[in-house]
């Protein structure tokens, strides 16, 4: 009979074996739990900070608050760079760097919190937290028809849509 049948049957699992599979299985799918959890958490906290960042944009924040920033934005930019005397420029808050990234390699040195202020020759990147001047680029000036348009730094990315600091930036004081 043992020639007919030259493999042996499985023993059926003993009690300990099942218990040892079910904890392994329990624990994957712990495992994938937490993660989806964490990944639905991020996503949560990702659309808060997305709609917290537009609530700032549709409020635009108190007037006379944007212009105090903005004058001191300048006057620290003015200590570290020539800006021209007699006209105030744009000043505006990066809070989408990602966005901006995608329409211009201008903002590829950007982070979230610099400040982009803008001349009517100048396009500079200013980061507040290590008070340095990040870049400098030239700018067009765009005809009067797009003028909620501020000027387009050229010589970052000569075709690129322009940077649109009301719509993706928070202004910190247009003036």
């Amino acid at each position: 009979m043992d020639a007919m049948n030259p493999s042996p049957t499985p023993a059926p699992p003993t009690r300990g074996s099942l218990g040892r599979l079910l904890a392994v299985l329990l624990v994957i799918v712990l495992v994938i739990l937490v993660i989806a959890i964490d990944m639905k958490r991020r996503a949560a906290e990702h659309q808060l900070k997305t709609l917290t960042m537009k609530l700032q944009e549709l409020t635009g924040g108190n007037p006379s608050t944007n212009k105090e920033a903005a004058r001191r934005v300048t006057d620290a930019v003015r200590k570290l760079y020539a800006l021209p005397e007699g006209i105030e420029p744009t000043v505006a808050t990066i809070v989408d760097v990602t966005a901006l990234r995608k329409q211009n390699h201008f903002y590829d040195k950007a982070e979230n919190g610099y400040h982009l202020v803008i001349t009517t020759e100048r396009a500079i990147l200013y980061d507040p937290a290590r008070n340095m001047i990040v870049d400098v680029v030239p700018v067009s000036i765009q005809p009067p028809a797009q003028a909620g348009n501020p000027p387009t730094p050229p010589a970052a990315a000569p075709t690129a849509p322009a940077a649109k600091p009301p719509a993706q930036p928070t202004s910190a004081g247009q003036r």
